[in-house]
């Protein structure tokens, strides 16, 4: 699959979800949706992420460039460290980047899966709470 149609199934997936109510049942919740080769949402995930990010006041263009920011944040982090919340996800991994244009840092949870590393959740942090993960 080229890179092209998998950014084209994750927007198509993101508009289908931006339109939907909160809490609406989606179908093939378990249908990956790639990123890249081995790093994936789940379509539950997915709709999870667009959800909390209204819910916060990301607008759709901060969701996007979230979306644009993650395979930087995957390929090249600038922090990498086991995720502090151990309870929920055990094995998953705070992945991290700040980027100056934003002035934002943008952060993924990965958890290793079988089949790749399935996106936990990606949001924005503060450059001042992205330094404190650092140490």
């Amino acid at each position: 699959m080229k890179n092209s149609s998998k950014k084209y199934n994750l927007y198509k997936t993101v508009e289908e979800f931006l339109i939907m109510k909160h809490g609406e049942i989606i179908k093939n919740p378990k249908q990956r949706v790639f990123i890249s080769k081995k790093v994936f949402f789940t379509r539950k995930s997915l709709k999870h992420f667009i959800e909390s990010r209204v819910r916060a006041g990301n607008s759709r263009k901060e969701i996007t460039i979230l979306l644009e920011k993650l395979d930087h944040v995957i390929r090249s982090p600038h922090i990498k460290i086991k995720n502090p919340n151990k309870r929920k996800y055990p094995d998953s991994d705070l992945l991290g980047s700040y980027f100056p244009e934003i002035k934002k840092s943008v952060i993924v949870i990965l958890e290793k899966e079988a089949v790749g590393l399935s996106i936990i959740t990606l949001h924005f942090k503060k450059k001042s709470d992205f330094e404190k993960l650092k140490k």
